[in-house]
């Protein structure tokens, strides 16, 4: 087993052999009870699986599209918002966040981004505040088109640099230059008081001084806030590994390595910026995204629904996820079905647990509010005594070392079933996708081991806890 932190949560059990369809049309067409419905935020996130160029590491869903295959695809869109609009449980929903990811979503022309929009507010309630974010790409965000996410009601925009090595950038395929890069930074400011941009760092030729550099470039660049992630191999296309196992890009540093060029970064960020949670740094202006860290990241009463082609759905009771093909989920909403793949039935309390240290601190309330405070009490109290976690009233928040190990604490607030879940993930991703090599999976099941990552809920019940895998 290795530490990965690109998972949703709950994880999906593909044990179950109900039509997923139906289960799905079922839970959404019931109304939640008051004392549910009236807890926590509600998140719309919409998929556009389409992008000019593809970079050679990128795992998400995506392809370069054709105008009549993205014009087929925004239509069964647009069908897929108003069936999902039309469902019970989901019409007491007010939206407090709707993110358009990808992908790439600034490939839409302007016709097409109106459409989507304005049926996102025909369908959905949305709250005066709400978030709506939208991902652009630096050669496609033009000045004309920000104009119209602008008038549109955008209240975010945010895109990806990954690196600015052009080394590296040519090795991944990362097509945008720098001049475009810095444009974007410009046009985007000057349009959105809340923008960021992603960093990844990890990259095979990533060298320590090398990502302190690019983070002092980040800072200076004008943007509102920064995002940095660690390049997670066990989560990138097999094809990218085959050249590094081959040799036609260099060996990637050591995971302990990695994991240093990332606290490292995060070190750098913070000198000229503000930390956000884990991943962000930025001002009072660009906060981070309430979609992913209050609401995917946020605790068990925060929902969210997904729409297009492999969109995921967190439900209080159900996880589910689209059809990934893009003509299989073009084709069920031509015939006025949900293009359901695959639904997860169940309640994932422990959410809030597992995501708090991206968040950085966790509220004790949450834990009675799901009545789990008495059941990962003695976890928490032997992590505080460690020295990674330290209280203060009501709050609970990481230390600086629980920051440098804070995927491995993800893994130790499972509940046992999510953690047998989590292992099967593990074990398929280095079958299907498969790794650097052996001795980076287990360098990173020794981290794992090291922090005697194993569920709370083993630990609480007073079993003898289960040795990592």
């Amino acid at each position: 087993m290795i530490p990965f932190e690109s998972f949703s949560y709950p994880l999906f059990d593909l044990n179950y052999d109900i039509n997923p369809s139906a289960l799905v049309g079922s839970f959404l067409d019931t109304p939640a009870r008051d004392a549910v419905r009236d807890q926590g935020l509600r998140g719309l996130y919409v998929h556009i699986p389409f992008c000019e160029t593809i970079c050679e590491f990128c795992p998400f869903i995506k392809s370069v599209g054709s105008p009549e295959r993205i014009t087929c695809y925004v239509d069964a869109l647009l069908t897929e918002l108003e069936l999902l609009g039309q469902k019970a449980r989901l019409q007491q929903w007010t939206l407090d966040a709707v993110y358009v990811g990808g992908g790439t979503p600034s490939v839409l022309t302007e016709e097409q981004f109106a459409a989507l929009l304005n049926r996102v507010r025909k369908s959905f309630v949305l709250a005066p505040d709400a978030e709506i974010s939208v991902e652009v790409e630096p050669k496609s965000a033009s000045a004309s088109k920000l104009d119209t996410l602008m008038e549109l009601g955008v209240t975010r925009v945010s895109f990806g640099v990954q690196t600015f090595d052009p080394r590296i950038r040519d090795a991944v395929n990362l097509t945008a230059t720098l001049e475009d890069i810095y444009e974007t930074v410009e046009l985007a400011t000057s349009r959105f008081a809340d923008t960021n941009f992603d960093m990844m760092v990890g990259f095979p030729g990533h060298s320590v001084d090398g990502v302190r550099n690019e983070m002092q470039l980040a800072c200076e660049s004008g943007i509102g806030s920064v995002s940095v992630y660690p390049v997670d191999y066990v989560m990138t296309l097999p094809t990218w590994l085959d050249k590094i196992r081959s040799g036609k890009l260099p060996r990637p540093e050591p995971i302990g390595e990695r994991s240093r060029m990332f606290h490292e970064a995060r070190a750098e960020l913070g000198r000229g910026l503000s930390e956000q949670n884990m991943y962000c740094f930025g001002s009072e202006n660009a906060p981070p995204t309430k979609y992913m860290f209050s609401i995917l990241y946020g605790h068990y009463h925060d929902q969210c629904v997904g729409a297009g082609a492999g969109a995921y759905s967190f439900l209080n009771g159900l996880a589910y996820y689209n059809n990934v093909s893009e003509h299989e989920y073009v084709e069920r909403l031509s015939a006025g079905q949900l293009p359901v793949a695959c639904a997860s039935p169940g309640h994932a309390y422990e959410k809030g647990l597992v995501f708090f240290p991206k968040r950085l601190r966790l509220e004790c309330r949450d834990l009675d509010r799901t009545g789990l405070r008495e059941l990962y009490e003695p976890r928490l109290k032997e992590l505080e005594e460690a020295g990674l976690l330290a209280r203060h009233d009501e709050v609970i928040s990481l230390t600086e070392d629980g920051k440098l190990v804070y995927s491995e604490l993800m893994v130790t607030m499972f509940s046992d079933a999510q953690r047998r879940l989590y292992g099967r993930v593990c074990d398929r991703l280095r079958t299907q996708v498969g790794v650097i090599d052996d001795a980076d999976w287990e360098a990173g099941a020794t981290r794992i081991r090291a922090l005697g990552a194993v569920s709370a809920m083993t630990r609480a019940a007073g079993r003898a806890p289960r040795k990592a895998a």
